[in-house]
């Protein structure tokens, strides 16, 4: 009874953690306003393309360290 018991609060404590509908498009938009950020730069030819692609990788990977938290 006491696994029972347990088993169902441990899949009812990961059902209500997991909201994945709005944590990804926050996600997916945040990412979006990096990308026209650092196009914007690139277009004003304030950066050259690989100094674009490194800020994406280092930019994205800041975004995924917050969204982790």
């Amino acid at each position: 009874m006491k696994r029972a018991l347990t088993l169902c609060l441990l899949l009812f404590g990961m059902i209500a953690q997991a909201d994945p509908g709005v944590n990804d498009e926050v996600f997916e938009l945040k990412k979006k306003a990096i990308y026209f950020e650092i196009k914007a730069q690139l277009a004003a030819d304030e950066i050259t393309l690989k100094e674009a692609q490194r800020l994406w990788k280092i930019k994205i990977k800041q975004l995924k360290k917050e969204e982790a938290k």
